[in-house]
């Protein structure tokens, strides 16, 4: 058996192992691993001599095994060959280690990652709660910050932008409605309520009650006028007018409105008159007629007893309908001609007579609101002559 020591001067590899056994079970040959050089020949001895051509691990009495591959050749050798499992259990525990760093390394990497992702993907709803918690807090010029990517969330940062400008010119144009109601409106309210109080104070007869009445219902009704006009212009400020379009011929129309003011002209010694070409025009009827009848009421307002009004339909540069009234009166001052547009401005010259300022405003939302254009220039002779463009069709 001193024969059948291990070699280990053959054995280039620390932690193989070799055993050749002939038919009878006699070991011929037998290398070991050199950290196992204390453990007896026997101790590899295989646990199932007969288990061929398969693996099976020889448990040693140390903290390393050997994993064995055993094969009979035809004249009865058996060959065993195996290592020991502790590279294998170094490898594994290599790995292991290697694997807890690359796992640990993708978690912080990616957790950091998706830190910051999340908070560049949330930051504009950050910032449009940011936006609704000031508007909410009443500042109407806050607005969700836009960033040039132009993603889902730019997009609807852009859209909130624009509902909150919608919501802010309504909202002026409401404070501005009901700053110029509470202003026009004072006045008729308190002639009323003087009348009224002197009626009751004093002994009146039948008929001086019923002029009271009458002279109630008149401010009454001139009441109504200005909280409609201005709710009119409201709404053709801040786009909302609802327009009513309709094909018709503007010959038509200047007709219609001489005939409705030609008493009015008759009674003030005033020519009333209209020319125009059998043009067709696509717009709201009762707006349009609006506003010329608010220009036809000043024209005649103002001139004076012997002069002449005219209205005139034609087609202009560019195929658009041009629509003026021109009168024979008073005039307008150059530098005054934009401000006359202004709610509630009225001119010098017709401080004298009644009217609410409200009638020019209106006109020209109007005209805006059909995405027409109001201008004013002199008279051929003398007074002014208010020229409205507007496109022929607006639908």
């Amino acid at each position: 058996m001193s024969t059948l020591s291990s070699d280990h001067g053959n054995n280039k590899v620390n932690d193989i192992y070799i055993r050749l056994v002939d038919p009878e079970g006699m070991t011929l040959w037998l290398t070991v691993p050199k950290q196992l050089d204390e453990l007896a020949s026997d101790d590899f001895a295989p646990s199932d001599p007969e288990i061929f051509n398969d693996w099976q691990i020889y448990d040693l009495p140390t903290q390393n095994d050997v994993d064995v591959f055993s094969h009979k050749f035809e004249d009865g050798y058996r060959l065993y060959v195996g290592r020991t499992t502790e590279r294998q259990e170094v490898l594994v525990e290599t790995l292991s280690s290697i694997f807890v760093f690359i796992v640990l390394g993708i978690v912080l990497i990616g957790g950091g990652g998706g830190a910051v992702l999340a908070y560049q993907v949330l930051r504009p709803l950050r910032n449009l709660t940011t936006t609704v918690k000031e508007v909410s807090e009443g500042d109407m010029t806050s607005r969700v910050p836009v960033s040039n990517h132009k993603g889902e969330l730019d997009e609807l940062a852009e859209l909130v932008n624009d509902m909150l400008q919608r919501i802010e010119t309504l909202v002026i144009a409401m404070r501005d409605a009901l700053d110029n109601l509470g202003h026009d409106l004072r006045t008729p309210l308190t002639r009323m309520k003087t009348r009224i109080e002197r009626a009751l104070l004093e002994q009146t007869s039948y008929e001086e009650q019923r002029e009271t009445l009458i002279e109630c219902s008149e401010e009454i009704e001139r009441i109504n006028s200005l909280i409609t006009m201005l709710m009119d212009i409201a709404e053709a400020e801040t786009g909302q007018m609802r327009l009513n379009y309709e094909t018709f011929s503007a010959k038509n129309l200047l007709h219609d409105l001489v005939e409705y003011y030609e008493i009015i002209a008759d009674d003030k010694g005033i020519t009333l008159s209209y020319e125009a070409e059998d043009i067709s025009i696509t717009a709201d009827r009762h707006r349009l007629a609006q506003a010329l009848g608010n220009l036809a009421d000043n024209a005649l307002k103002y001139t004076p007893e012997g002069g002449s009004v005219s209205l005139w339909a034609k087609v202009g540069k560019g195929n658009v309908l041009e629509i003026a009234v021109t009168d024979t009166g008073i005039g307008i001052p150059v530098e005054e001609r934009e401000r006359v547009f202004d709610k509630l401005y009225r001119l010098d010259k017709s401080r004298s007579e009644k009217g609410i300022g409200l009638g020019l405003s209106l006109v020209k939302a109007v005209v805006s609101a059909h995405h027409g254009e109001i201008t004013i220039i002199d008279g051929e002779k003398g007074g002014s002559t208010f020229l409205i463009t507007l496109p022929r069709t607006m639908m």
